[in-house]
């Protein structure tokens, strides 16, 4: 086996064995697990057969009592079923905490050292650098590329297109280094076009909404129309603006002061003159006309004085109020029927972009291990539909590009929706403009799911279910800027035992929604114990609209029951797909697949393949891409190949410590971080002494229920 970028070779035989004598010499990984809990089912005790007569009679209530049983130990979290020969003995390790702020800030403090270090982009490609020695990177070559780690393999863009963008930073720059400089092959370039990812936001629009000069019109109008009270956003200005807007707002103070004086003097000089006029009596025409005169210049004086007055102090206002009018009277759009579109006019549900949900295979929107490489593994393998990560619209409408690149979409993403979270209804709304005009997607989902505790706190994620209002107002007011379907992510509701996820499923429809997923457990729960399959049927016959369920499911006969003993329209699955990504084939073709190692491991080759050409091959691109793809296997760890199974394996049963039917089968089972970081090893080059890594989501059905 060969990683496509050519730097790492790794050989093993394509038939792996499945001889169980293996002894625990052969195991060349750690493999470490909690003490499980007993299971005093395995020791079984010969009873004497009962009567056929008392047999006959009770065995309806034998299979009730073993159902059950068994949904109390699934429930409980318990281990899965391994035969005997494959099962390890375990030992018992203390859990050591890490305190996890503390390794961030290691880590940012790392990567501003480094900074030093890197060479500048420019000078890494043979150009000129305009800002010279005020740059913060280096333009020592010599240097830099003697502190560089050695290449680890051939630069697969400079294979493919005959050119890197990287240059000297590259880390598989073997083929294209040379002489400390970068080189292109001429007779590539041009020839094949590189994959476009999109939803890229320009620098120009970034820096429109850091300064908040994105324009939102409809927003405006919206607000406008609906009475909606709009918060200001004070946008990302530097030290230096806010110092000028503030001597700005200074200055208009002390000239709104100075007029105000100056209208006082002139209103008493009015009023002496006034009752100089009601107290002078004189008979000569020619004074009477003088004075009149006088008096009414000095009150037209007053007026025009008080208008400046009261114009300068809403001058902001009312250019806001020209731009957005300006905006509103431009000539309306012609239709292909040459007839007119009012752009203010939301459009109707049927006059949308239509998605079809039924009978379809999504891939939930993952935070962190969701990214778009990630997302093409899943593709590839049979998912029909692909959400991209949660992203703030605070955050969104800031211009920061980390939560913009949450946006971006892979041209394989043939159906894409993205998911975006919220509790101001003003924001939301915004950000669903900035979506319809920039971002390319099928469809927009609500997080109101989330149970993150930061998230919540916020009056966002799945406290929103808990102020039904509130969600209506985000319906309505996203899915009237949109041209393509409005959909929304909740769970059964805030506890188990009172969920509310049917009072608020009926009227989703009438205010927007075009669809429903629906988590089967509560706030509370998080990813703890079962999901409530009875809850979502119940749910799913009340439901106008379709119901996409999620929650449990992995494996395709999960899928055949949900879809024989309920209405729900399509299913959505996570952590699943995290395990294996491989179900949505199973699925498809209704059969369990009993994936060799050397095949799995191919999936991991792809993803760092993937992340090398999405983060970059440069230093901080090959960081990314260890990242993400430990984030990943702190997940796919956890699944037991299903030749070793004894029974169904079900999504919270803890695997036990167990040994593979080959070396690299045992390694991928491993809980131990060091294997992990072994296996990114084989396709991102050695790691430094010091690198540490803790996964970011850890496991909690496993941890509270065990």
């Amino acid at each position: 086996m060969k990683c496509i970028f050519g730097h790492f070779k790794f050989e093993m035989e394509t038939v792996e064995t499945t001889n169980t004598t293996h002894s625990n010499s052969e195991i060349k990984c750690e493999t470490v697990v909690e003490e499980p809990k007993i299971n005093e089912t395995n020791t079984s005790v010969s009873n004497p057969e009962p009567p056929k007569d008392e047999e006959k009679a009770n065995t309806e209530e034998k299979t009730k009592t073993e159902v059950t049983n068994e949904n109390k130990d699934r429930s409980r979290g318990l281990e899965a079923k391994i035969k005997p020969e494959f099962v390890l003995p375990f030992k018992k390790v203390e859990k050591v905490e890490v305190d996890k702020a503390a390794k961030k800030k290691e880590f940012r403090n790392q990567l501003k050292e480094s900074m030093n270090d890197k060479l500048c982009p420019k000078i890494s490609k043979g150009l000129e650098c305009e800002f010279k020695d005020t740059c913060k990177f280096s333009h020592d070559v010599e240097k830099y590329l003697a502190s560089k780690p050695k290449s680890i393999g051939v630069c697969q863009n400079f294979q493919t297109y005959g050119e890197c963008k990287y240059g000297l930073n590259c880390y598989f720059g073997e083929c294209h280094i040379v002489d400390n400089k970068t080189i292109v092959n001429k007779e590539l370039v041009g020839k094949v076009e590189p994959i476009k990812i999109i939803n890229e936001v320009s620098n120009e629009i970034q820096t429109q909404l850091k300064s908040n000069n994105y324009p939102f019109p409809k927003s405006e109008f919206y607000f406008k129309e609906n009475g909606i009270t709009a918060r200001q956003f004070k946008g990302k200005n530097n030290k230096q603006q806010q110092q000028q807007q503030q001597q700005q707002q200074q200055q208009k103070n002390e000239n709104k002061r100075k007029e105000n004086e100056k209208d006082g003097d002139e209103d008493k000089a009015n009023k002496k003159i006034k009752l100089e006029n009601e107290n002078t009596t004189t008979t000569t025409t020619t004074t009477l006309i003088e004075e009149t005169g006088k008096e009414n210049t000095n009150i037209a004086t007053t007026t025009t004085t008080s208008t400046t007055t009261s114009t300068t102090t809403n001058t902001e206002i009312i250019e806001k109020e020209n731009k957005t009018e300006s905006i509103l009277k431009e000539e309306p759009k012609q239709s292909n029927e040459h007839t007119e579109i009012d752009i203010m006019t939301p459009l109707k549900p049927n006059e949308k972009k239509r998605i079809n949900f039924e009978n379809q295979l999504i891939l939930a929107p993952l935070t962190t291990v969701g990214n778009l490489p990630f997302r093409r593994i899943c593709k590839r393998l049979g998912a029909d539909i692909t959400i991209g990560e949660m992203a703030l619209t605070t955050k969104l409408l800031e211009g920061t590009k980390s939560e913009l690149a949450l946006l971006k979409r892979h041209p394989c993403e043939d159906k894409f929706g993205v998911q975006i979270c919220g509790s101001y209804v003003d924001t939301a709304v915004r950000c669903a403009e900035f979506i319809e005009n920039e971002i390319d997607a099928d469809f927009v989902d609500i997080n109101s799911g989330c149970p993150i505790d930061l998230v919540c706190n916020m009056g966002a994620g799945a406290a929103l279910m808990e102020r039904p209002k509130k969600v209506e107002q985000l319906l309505r007011g996203i899915s009237s800027h949109l041209s393509c379907p409005t959909t929304i992510k909740i769970r059964i509701g805030k506890s188990e035992s009172d969920p509310t996820a049917h009072k608020l499923i009926p009227s989703l429809g009438e205010w927007g929604a075009c669809a429903v997923t629906l988590h089967g457990r509560s706030r509370a729960q998080r990813y703890s114990r079962l999901a409530n399959w009875d809850y979502i049927k119940q749910c799913s016959e009340v439901s106008k609209i379709p119901l996409i369920g999620n929650g449990d499911i992995y494996n395709y006969q999960d899928v055949v029951n949900i879809y024989d003993n309920s209405k729900v329209s399509s299913i959505m699955i996570a952590r699943g797909a995290l395990i294996k990504p491989w179900i949505f084939t199973e699925i498809k073709e209704k059969r369990e697949w009993d994936i060799s190692a050397s095949e799995r491991l191919d999936f991991i080759r792809d993803f760092a393949n993937y992340g090398l050409d999405h983060w970059g091959s440069d230093r901080i691109g090959v960081d990314n891409t260890r990242k993400f793809l430990l984030n990943w296997l702190s997940f796919s760890h956890r699944y037991i190949p299903v030749g070793l199974l004894d029974k169904v394996h079900y999504m919270n049963e803890r695997p036990p410590a167990y040994f593979g039917r080959s070396d690299l089968e045992t390694l991928l089972a491993s809980t131990q971080v060091k294997d992990w970081i072994k296996i990114t090893e084989m396709f991102l080059g050695p790691v430094p002494s010091d690198y540490s890594f803790v996964p970011k989501h850890n496991s909690n059905s496993y941890e509270s229920q065990g």
